[in-house]
């Protein structure tokens, strides 16, 4: 047998193991395929009659560390649905419109997902994040009508004009906290809410004029802060939308929670979930009528494998489920399960386009380090940085240093440079951290070497030809790895690593000519013109 069958057979085993392997997972075990283990299921049920071109937004659970989204669905037999953008990282905007044919009157629409709420995940607070320190001046709204009332200003001073130390924004915070959440009485939620002023007058109102009131308060002294808007996933099925405040307190500076509706103070339950910030209704819409909507919010059960009834393949499943590892280690898996779809993105360019590279991983490093789409501008500054290390080791070739010191000499520059930059780009304001990451950092003076030894072997335009096709194929990988559904598909499937691993035997003993050869050498491939008979005259022709 030659080794291209053997490599043939052993990715169709591969293909037929993994393919009777996913298939039988979920026969098996249905929708707790990829269900995480205490995840809540949220729908969202709107109903409303059509004047014509109706169209609807509604807004979703955003992904956070404390919040993952694993699921969703959208349905409507009278609307089609858009999903969500990713330039907007503080609200997730699902729009819906009137399908076509469809005639004007009454409509339904239908969203639903799970969630997996983590109470222990970290919140980031780099530059860039939901979670960053505030720019100056943001989140204070001192140029609206209700921070500057007179009898918000005057409230605000009386509050905090007793306290010993009126520079401490916790106590301040503390102590108009404390008012709106025991002074001003609840309401029921019913009816358009009351501004933050006539909340105040009236003394009770609901958990959006209460939230409001707070944050106008925390920002007449002069406290970021920012309204919250989600569900308060408290007992009972039908949920009603809840509001909170986040406030920003350079005390300790952080971002800390206020409920003045339920009267927690300084934090919120891990049942808290986030649909976005600012005061905005969940669900709008134009050219409807009779709008309305409500949320349903269900504890799903726990997957238990030792349950009683549980047949032994289904126990045997959900003990190998990477929904059963803890938040932190199943996303750390989720990350590992990408790095071979990067893999086998790289032989497709090097194998079958004819790319090259520096190196045969370093575009999956980076494609890796750089696959959220917010993060695809460091591939720039990757490549700035890199072409600045290219630059010293240039100088550092003066010297004839031995290759050891070299390299830790060159690393030293770089990171001298590298934080150069950042101290440079903080004055005037720009956000460059968060675009640099230590992951590709490490590769970074072996490319700078490789691209040296390249150029000193072959020339300098083919260095920069290695560089821009090694830089295209991270951006590549990074757009494919960026795709919401691929990471979910690798969690719930991992067993499709059989047909990477499959695509990657067979590539392995592809021979034949590469894409970029067949354009090199395209002329050659043309047919020739028949030639002349050696013996003919011209007279006979």
């Amino acid at each position: 047998m030659s080794r291209t069958t053997l490599c043939a057979w052993t990715a169709l085993v591969l293909t037929v193991v993994s393919g009777t392997w996913m298939a039988v997972r979920y026969r098996v075990l249905g929708a707790e395929l990829g269900r995480p283990r205490g995840a809540w299921k949220i729908t969202l049920a709107v109903h409303g009659v059509s004047q014509g071109n109706a169209r609807l937004a509604t807004a979703m659970p955003l992904n956070l560390k404390r919040q993952t989204v694993v699921q969703e669905t959208f349905t409507s037999e009278q609307l089609s649905y858009k999903p969500p953008e990713a330039k907007h990282p503080d609200r997730r905007i699902a729009v819906w419109s009137q399908r076509a044919g469809v005639a004007d009157g009454p409509f339904r629409a239908r969203y639903e997902c799970s969630v997996d709420l983590d109470p222990n995940a970290s919140t980031s607070h780099a530059k860039g994040s939901l979670y960053a320190a505030p720019r100056p001046g943001e989140y204070l709204g001192v140029d609206t009508a209700d921070v500057n009332d007179e009898t918000i200003s005057e409230t605000a001073r009386k509050l905090t004009g007793a306290l010993d130390d009126p520079s401490n924004s916790r106590d301040v915070a503390e102590a108009l906290y404390g008012f709106v959440a025991h002074e001003i009485k609840n309401d029921p939620v019913g009816g358009p809410s009351t501004s933050a002023v006539e909340c105040l007058r009236n003394r009770h109102g609901d958990r959006l004029a209460k939230s409001r009131l707070l944050l106008t308060l925390l920002r007449n002294r002069g406290i970021p802060s920012r309204l919250v808007f989600g569900l308060a996933l408290t007992k009972g099925a039908e949920q009603p939308p809840h509001y909170w405040v986040e406030t920003w307190l350079s005390t300790y500076n952080q971002w800390l929670s206020f409920c003045p509706f339920y009267s927690h103070p300084g934090h919120v339950p891990s049942t808290y979930l986030i649909f976005g910030y600012g005061d905005k209704p969940l669900v709008r819409g134009r050219h409807v009528k009779d709008l309305d909507f409500a949320f349903l919010a269900e504890r799903l059960p726990a997957p238990d494998p030792n349950a009683a009834g549980v047949s032994t393949l289904k126990r045997f499943f959900l003990h190998l489920s990477l929904y059963a590892l803890p938040t932190a280690e199943r996303q750390f898996v989720g990350v590992l399960l990408l790095l071979p779809i990067a893999a086998l993105i790289i032989c497709i360019f090097r194998n079958i386009v004819g790319l090259r590279s520096f190196g045969t991983f370093a575009p999956a490093l980076i494609g890796l380090a750089f696959h959220d789409l917010h993060s695809l501008p460091g591939i720039l500054v990757f490549v700035t940085i890199l072409l600045i290390g290219w630059l010293l080791r240039r100088v550092l070739d003066a010297y004839h240093l031995l290759q050891v010191p070299r390299v830790a000499t060159l690393l030293t520059l770089i990171m001298i440079v590298l934080i150069s930059v950042i101290v440079v780009a903080n004055v005037y304001g720009a956000q460059t951290a968060r675009y640099i990451s230590l992951f590709p950092m490490i590769i970074l003076c072996g490319m700078v070497e490789r691209f040296w030894t390249l150029e000193t072997e072959d020339s300098t335009s083919a260095s920069f030809k290695t560089l821009l096709q090694t830089m295209f194929i991270s951006t590549v990988i990074a757009l494919v790895l960026s795709i919401p559904e691929v990471g979910k598909h690798m969690l719930r499937f991992p067993e499709t690593l059989g047909f990477v691993m499959a695509g990657q035997l067979l590539i392995g003993r592809y021979t034949g000519y590469r894409l970029m050869e067949l354009f090199r050498f395209r002329d050659f491939l043309k047919p020739s013109p028949p030639s002349p008979h050696p013996w003919a005259i011209d007279g006979e022709l």
